[in-house]
Parts: structure tokens; C-alpha cells; sequence
């Protein structure tokens, strides 16, 4: 009797055990299955944090050197501000942009394999330097190719300018935008240029490119390429006659202390293309590319609008100062300079891309 008993005690305790722990399973169970909802739940509310925070948070750490070779008061220097200024504003200060103009950093000789070698991150050349990787980047030395500002811009802003910058990208760079300089001009110490035959035996000197010395052989004179930053003192010790150039830069490199006459030729472009290093910018995450281009865009109007502004200021400063006397071309003497060099203009154009240049003669239409 005693002994059913105690077998059946037994037997309860065993059953209320197993239910305990039946329950206790139950439990962690459930609290198992509870965990993941509650993390999911504070996974998306930090998702919903960082998105809202995402224009700051996902924009990288860098420090950008921008290298030109111009003064800062230029339409060319003022844009490169510009284009700090929006990149440190837009990103809080986490790029910083270094702006070494004047040649400071690089120069006109060492500038492109500078940027091809990552040792800076931007360069602002003149355009036709970079006809050695395309050759359709000569297009702004083709003579009187572009009408005026309008037209220059509409080929530019369009598909084919566009198409233009993309070459560099098979040659370690990015093209990422073209800046103004306004068109170029002739000045020179010796005699005033009103026709062709004005320029004989004058020696000249140019940014370089095949294009622009044929277009002064095909007049009489001889062209030099001689750097942007050594170009005074190369007309002071006479070493060369003149130069060209656009109005904002012969004004404040102040040649008109050692040149004598000024002609309004408007026969070429000084245009420039801002190129980057590819492989850098391939590096960037998408928000920090998105935050350069929308700064370059606007730094890109800012060099317009200051070449607009900036040219009549300057063109205002050299009448004022008397230093230089100015000859400007009619349409009728322009005319005399376009048949002189056509030459030279049909035998360039057919080298070039001819879908790029098509468009280019369309976008002034």
C-alpha cells in the first residue's frame, strides 16, 4: 500500500517536472520568436534615420587640389573659388578643395601627366592641350569656327561637347565640364594688325597645337608655344613679338606694358576643359560624385558669367590706361582673315570626329 503510494507520488512529481519544463521550452520558444520582430523594428527606424541623414553621412572624407595656371581674378580663378565654395558648403566641410592657381602647383608642361598620375585630383588646361589624346579637341582653334557665346555654349552644354569630354576617359581622365575664357585676340610690338598681311614675320606665341600654328604660318608669321606664366617676361625680353589671348588675361597680365598694339580678331576660342583623374573619381561613391557635379555646374556658370562681365570690364581698364592702341576688325576685314586661313580650316575639320563637328556647325543654327 505504502508502496503504491509512493510510486504514485513518484509518478506526479515526474508529470508536474515534465510540465514545467514543457513550459519553460514554450517560453524561450516564443521569446525566440519574438526577438527578430523586435529587431526588425529598430532596424528600420535606424534605416529611416539614416536616410534622412544620408546627404551628410554618405558623403566621403577627401581633400581635393585643384591646379590651373591662371590668376585668381580671372574668369577661369573665379570659377575654381566657386567651385570650393559650393563643394565645402554643400558637403559641411568634409572636402576641402586647395585651389593653387597661378601655376603654383603645375604648370602648362607638367599639369596633364600630374593629373594622369594622381598626383592632383583637377586641372583646368586649355583644351586644344589635350589634342594629342583627341584631336577634336582642336575644334576652338579651327579659325572663326564659333559665331559667338551662344553658339559656343550650345555646343558645349549639348550632346556632341558632352560626346567630346568623353574621349578621355580610354587615357586615366574624366572630363568633367568646359570653362570660358572668352575669345582670343592678337597683340604685338610692332605694328597694327588690320589685315593678313599685317602679321608677316611677326613670331607669336600660343598655347600650342597644330592647328592655331598653321592658321599664323598660313598669314606670314612664325608661332611659339611658351608657357602661360612665362609669356611676360618673354615679351619684355622681346624674345617673341606678341601673343594671343583673350581680353580678361591681356589685361591682367598687364601686357599692355610691353606690348604696343591690340587687335580685336575674335578669330579663335580660348576655351578650357576641366578634367579630373579617373581612376579617383571612379573611386567616389555616388553622393560625393553627385555633390562635385552639381557644384561644377555652378561653378561652371559662374566662369560664364564672369567672362561676360570681367571682358568689358577689361576691354574699359586698356582703353583707359592708353597703353596700347586698338584695332578692331569689321566684319568686312574678318572676312580677309577667313579666306587667308580656310585652308587650314577644311584640312583640320576632316581629321576630326566628324559627328562631333557636324553638331558643332548645327548648335549655331
Amino acid at each position: 500500500m505504502n508502496r503504491n503510494v509512493r510510486d504514485y507520488n513518484d509518478s506526479s512529481v515526474g508529470n508536474k517536472k515534465n510540465k514545467l519544463i514543457n513550459l519553460a521550452k514554450m517560453s524561450l520558444l516564443s521569446l525566440a520568436l519574438l526577438l527578430p520582430l523586435a529587431g526588425c523594428g529598430s532596424d528600420a527606424s535606424s534605416v529611416g534615420a539614416s536616410k534622412e541623414g544620408n546627404k551628410d553621412s554618405d558623403i566621403q572624407k577627401l581633400e581635393i587640389k585643384l591646379s590651373h595656371v591662371a590668376s585668381d581674378n580671372t574668369p577661369k580663378g573665379l570659377a575654381a573659388l566657386k567651385f570650393k565654395e559650393m563643394v565645402e558648403e554643400k558637403s559641411a566641410g568634409k572636402i576641402k578643395v586647395k585651389v593653387f592657381p597661378s601655376g603654383q602647383l603645375y604648370g602648362d608642361n607638367d599639369e596633364i601627366e600630374a593629373v594622369q598620375a594622381g598626383n592632383v585630383q583637377i586641372i583646368i588646361p586649355a583644351a586644344a592641350k589635350l589634342s594629342g589624346f583627341e584631336e577634336t579637341f582642336e575644334i576652338f582653334d579651327l579659325p572663326f569656327m564659333f559665331k559667338n557665346e551662344e553658339h559656343l555654349r550650345a555646343f558645349e552644354d549639348g550632346e556632341a561637347g558632352q560626346q567630346l569630354l568623353a574621349t578621355l576617359d580610354n587615357h586615366g581622365m574624366k572630363g568633367l565640364a568646359f570653362w570660358p575664357n572668352g575669345f582670343k585676340h592678337i597683340t604685338n610690338n610692332k605694328v597694327a594688325i588690320n589685315e593678313p598681311k599685317d602679321l608677316k614675320s611677326l613670331k607669336i606665341r600660343t598655347h600650342g597645337g597644330q592647328i592655331i600654328n598653321e592658321f599664323y604660318d598660313a598669314l606670314g608669321a612664325s608661332s611659339t608655344k611658351i608657357a602661360f606664366n612665362e609669356t611676360y617676361q618673354a615679351l619684355q625680353l622681346g624674345t617673341i613679338d606678341g601673343q594671343e589671348n583673350s581680353i580678361v588675361n591681356i589685361e591682367t597680365q598687364k601686357y599692355g606694358e610691353v606690348q604696343n598694339h591690340l587687335t580685336i580678331a575674335g578669330h579663335a576660342r580660348s576655351e578650357y576643359a576641366v578634367v579630373t583623374n579617373k581612376q579617383w573619381w571612379d573611386g567616389l561613391n555616388k553622393e560625393t560624385q553627385a555633390l562635385l557635379t552639381d557644384a561644377m555646374k555652378a561653378a561652371t556658370e559662374e566662369g560664364r558669367k564672369q567672362v561676360e562681365e570681367l571682358e568689358t570690364g577689361s576691354m574699359e581698364k586698356i582703353k583707359n590706361e592708353g597703353k596700347i592702341k586698338i584695332v578692331e576688325l569689321s566684319d568686312k576685314d574678318k572676312e580677309k582673315f577667313k579666306q587667308a586661313t580656310k585652308p587650314i580650316f577644311d584640312k583640320w575639320a576632316k581629321k576630326m570626329n566628324q559627328e562631333i563637328l557636324t553638331k558643332a556647325i548645327e548648335a549655331g543654327n
